[in-house]
């Protein structure tokens, strides 16, 4: 650093106050950073985090952060044009030296309103200082943020991408050249393990250093701080564990030990900022704007929503897990039976999976753990789950039934042995995927189902080999490792880290939102409520949360097919703005669908696929249309082989064929799992694909114009002047890139041309994705547009009106739905100010219209009579006739709406 950096604590406060105050009352931005400890962490944090009962951690921790129990160690200022920072101590090890709040608070306030902080995750700091001082830091910029606007997380300098030679995946390249003397170009298939190999370069979620996602990685900007100010300024800012030097946390050190550390983060995010400002001016002015007026709005909202958290019903989620492990040692009983009716193992291993090295070096290893579990005792009986149904019973989960889960690995006996200080199990996994083969595939003696020449065992492979089997032991076999894995992912996603993340005190969960995706989309963590489903057994999760206290209520709004309305909205076609052109909007879905079935059903076509609602028999309906159509048994027959009605027929085709490829389509441009679901082909496939395009001929028109766009800029700019850069669309990246590993040829190199030509398919793989990768950030970023606008609209809006945080806030973003805690005597005004603002958008939207669906619920779980969730989310579009207002599946109007809210009170006093 060129700077000097002066440490403010008790014993100079008044030598440096004045020039501080001086500084910051004068210049236009100035740099803060905060030191934070949170050592008091609650119980459950300190288990997740990854410590041990010793204070150490493990070699899994995460960091998260417990900001009501956050202790400010210090705060550091830099104000801009000065020749100095500072780092103010406040709670550091040398007690002595420790400045009184009411003094250091005097630095905070002198700043005019006319000038900005500027703070490198600017959330963070916001926060700590509500949570910490209860102050509110009003005018901030946030140059993580405005990074995330400047470049995507995966670009990078040419400079960098050309010294950076071959990267990590040199290391496969000796072996790459030796299978690829196995490969014929002139054939459509690969060798097994020649693309085994190819896919350790190419696969999209692989961030090893042999991986072209690794290769990226290592010379991507990144929105670090530090990584950003390496990269920018050639400058090695110290790290966080290089400070701490051995010690547990900031705490534990000195004022004077952590004030060049602290000062410089200040510094260097006024030099960000400044570098960001020039880097956006020169590579793409337009997106200044929009960052300023939607971007950096935002980092205050993320904060709030840390800050204030979401109230769950801790007592629901206790009682949940019990039930989740009570289940999961009724399953394991229940499936060791089937398993021991099964056995032996065949003396020969299993052919297909031969094909697999973890199987070839091991099967006899992953046999051995099956016979030898389905050898232990057991310690529970039997559920009677009808009983208990019946009873609404509340099941408790004892240490016979730990000791029953204990018996195999995996998160539910994980987590049970971390929470009581006992070891983890040591018998088989099966929630992973090698003893999960092991029985489907070797004790069963199956034939493999393979998906592009992998071998599959996830939840679409298990239905599979389900619909094949006759033998109920083979099935309940199957059914057991279904309900294992069902298990194990609710526990493992919401049940295991939610009892860890709730505060005690408050009854919170406290998420993290950003915005850092490649797409600008929200995101969110511990928990990620993006993950919270609507459909299927995870359902009850989103019966935890609740509304903000007693007195109000959770609404939410959906956009509708929002991802659809866009692409008609882009590109103009006739089909996508006859369905969107109007509120609301009529079916896109069936027209799909007919022309997808008509591949297996010469002669479908739209008339005839909607005319399947206005028969009462499927024979009537052959009977009407008679030699026009063939193989009729199709349209009446699921793909499990089960018999449909006509309306029945209509509803699943529509689904599975029309809605499927109407939102998988337009981000790959083939419809693969179309044509795996329906066990097409690849010509049949093919069929499809032409069909789909030409009935969307505009929009296919739009997707390629750009895909080719990107290929020849090399980035795509979206409608609020985000850009999404993709060198790897381009050809000059095709060349750069292969010229780091091709060999010379003269053309009569054998070893070359086959070498070569295996490049040449990676280069197309990953030019592929980067293509795809355009159109999904054209679709998925204008999502984020709409969020992001539509959010602070209403905020605003309601802050017009009067409402602060006790009366109306926004909880948190669920992928195209924005949800919301609203005080009773408001309802009515809240969704309509909700639902109007968010599809009011005439700056983007003037072909097409955008609709949203409001649903008010005391949780936030999907209404249903049949299940007993009346206190759950309401549609407002479509009201349930149980709620007694309005016309059943109706719209409600205002006076529906406050009957709805008066019936869920109703329902939780019944309840209560």
């Amino acid at each position: 650093m060129t700077i000097q950096t002066h440490l403010v604590d008790k014993t100079n406060f008044e030598k440096h106050a004045f020039n501080i105050m001086q500084g910051v009352k004068n210049a236009p931005f100035t740099g803060i950073d905060v030191e934070t400890q949170d050592s008091n962490r609650h119980a459950g944090l300190t288990a997740l985090c990854g410590y041990k009962p010793d204070g150490t951690k493990s070699k899994t921790a995460k960091l998260v952060f417990d900001m009501k129990r956050t202790v400010m160690t210090g705060f550091s200022l830099y104000p801009e044009g000065t020749d100095a920072a500072y780092y103010v101590n406040l709670n550091h090890a040398d007690v002595e030296n420790r400045l009184p709040w009411e003094q250091a608070r005097k630095l905070i306030d002198c700043k005019p309103k006319s000038s900005f902080w500027v703070a490198h995750n600017a959330p963070y700091e916001l926060t700590a200082f509500k949570n910490t001082y209860d102050v509110e830091l009003d005018e901030i910029i946030c140059t993580m943020q405005m990074a995330v606007s400047a470049f995507g997380p995966d670009e990078y300098d040419l400079s960098k991408f050309i010294a950076a030679g071959q990267g990590g995946i040199a290391a496969l390249k000796n072996q790459l050249l030796k299978l690829s003397m196995t490969y014929d170009p002139s054939s459509k298939s690969m060798p097994a393990d020649l693309e085994e190999l190819i896919g350790k370069i190419i696969a999209k979620e692989s961030s090893a250093e042999h991986s072209y996602n690794g290769f990226v990685k290592q010379i991507a900007y990144g929105y670090g701080l530090k990584g950003l100010v390496k990269s920018f300024f050639d400058y090695q800012m110290t790290t966080f564990e290089q400070v701490l030097g051995g010690k547990a946390h900031m705490g534990q050190l000195t004022g004077a030990q952590t004030a060049s550390y602290g000062a410089e983060d200040a510094y260097w995010a006024i030099r960000l900022f400044r570098h960001l400002m020039t880097h956006m001016a020169k590579t793409n002015p337009d997106v200044i704007p929009t960052f300023f007026s939607q971007e950096n709005p935002m980092v205050h909202v993320f904060s709030n929503i840390w800050h204030e958290g979401m109230r769950v019903n801790t007592d629901a989620i206790l009682s949940r897990r019990d039930d989740e492990r009570v289940t999961m040692a009724d399953t394991l009983l229940s499936l060791k039976a089937s398993i021991k009716k099964l056995l032996p193992f065949s003396d020969e291993p299993h052919e297909g999976l031969m094909t697999e090295d973890w199987y070839k070096k091991g099967y006899a290893k992953y046999r051995k753990q099956v016979e030898d579990w389905v050898r232990t005792d057991d310690f529970v009986k039997p559920v009677d789950w009808e009983a208990v149904e019946e009873a609404e019973e509340v099941l408790t989960a004892t240490d016979e039934h730990f000791q029953q889960c204990h018996q195999v690995r995996g998160p539910v006996s994980n987590a049970w042995a971390i929470e009581t200080n006992r070891p983890e199990s040591v018998g088989p996994n099966f929630s992973h995927y090698m003893p999960i083969r092991v029985l489907m595939y070797d004790l069963l003696n199956q034939k493999v189902i393979r998906s592009q020449g992998k071998v599959q065992s996830d939840g679409e492979a298990r239905g599979k080999l389900l619909d094949r089997l006759t033998d109920d032991d083979h099935k309940a076999v199957i059914k057991g490792l279904n309900k294992i894995t069902g298990v194990e992912q609710r526990m493992k996603l919401y049940l295991t880290p939610y009892t860890q993340l709730m505060d005690p005190e408050t009854g919170c969960l406290y998420p993290t939102v950003s915005s850092m995706l490649a797409t600008r989309r929200m995101a969110a963590s511990n928990p990620n409520p993006m993950q919270l489903a609507k459909r299927g057994e995870s359902t009850y999760v989103r019966g935890f949360f609740q509304a903000d206290n007693d007195n109000h209520v959770v609404i939410s709004c959906d956009w509708s097919a929002v991802e659809l309305v866009e692409i008609g909205e882009f590109s103009g076609d006739p089909e996508f703005i006859k369905a969107f052109g109007q509120i609301p909007h009529e079916d896109l879905h069936s027209g799909a669908a007919a022309d997808l079935l008509a591949v297996d059903v010469p002669g479908m076509n739209l008339d005839r696929f909607k005319a399947l609602k206005d028969f009462t028999s499927a024979d009537d309906y052959r009977e009407h249309f008679g030699q026009e159509m063939t193989n009729y048994n199709r349209v009446f027959t699921n793909l499990k082989g089960e018999l449909l009605s006509t309306t029945d027929a209509f509803k699943y085709w529509r689904t599975s064929l029309g809605k499927t490829s109407n939102f998988g389509y337009w981000y790959s441009g083939f419809l693969g799992t179309v044509g795996e679901f329906m066990g097409w082909n690849i010509d049949k496939t093919g069929e499809a694909v032409k069909r789909y395009r030409e009935r969307f001929s505009v929009a296919e028109l739009w997707r390629t114009g750009v895909i080719e766009q990107g290929k020849r800029d090399g980035f795509i700019k979206l409608p609020d002047h985000h850009r999404r850069v993709r060198f790897e669309a381009t050809q000059m990246w095709a060349e750069y890139f292969g010229g780091k590993f091709k060999l010379p040829n003269d053309g009569n190199d054998d070893v070359a041309y086959r070498y070569n030509a295996v490049w040449d398919y990676i280069i197309r793989k990953i030019q592929t994705r980067a293509n795809n990768q355009l159109v999904n950030a054209f679709i998925q970023g204008s999502c984020a547009t709409l969020a992001k606008r539509s959010v602070l609209r209403i905020l605003e809006k309601a802050r017009a009106r009067g409402w602060d945080s006790s009366v109306f806030r926004f909880m948190v973003p669920i992928h195209d739905e924005l949800v919301f805690s609203a005080h009773k005597s408001i309802a009515v005004e809240a969704v309509h100010l909700i639902r109007e603002t968010m599809i009011d958008h005439p700056d983007l939207f003037q072909k097409c219209k955008l609709d949203a669906s409001p649903s008010i619920g005391l949780t936030f779980e999907p209404y249903s009579a049949k299940k007993g969730i009346l206190t759950g989310q309401v549609e407002l579009f479509e009201l349930p006739k149980e709620v007694g207002v309005g016309n059943p599946g109706g719209r409600a109007n205002d006076d529906q709406i406050r009957g709805v809210v008066e019936y869920l009170f109703d329902q939780q006093k019944l309840a209560a």
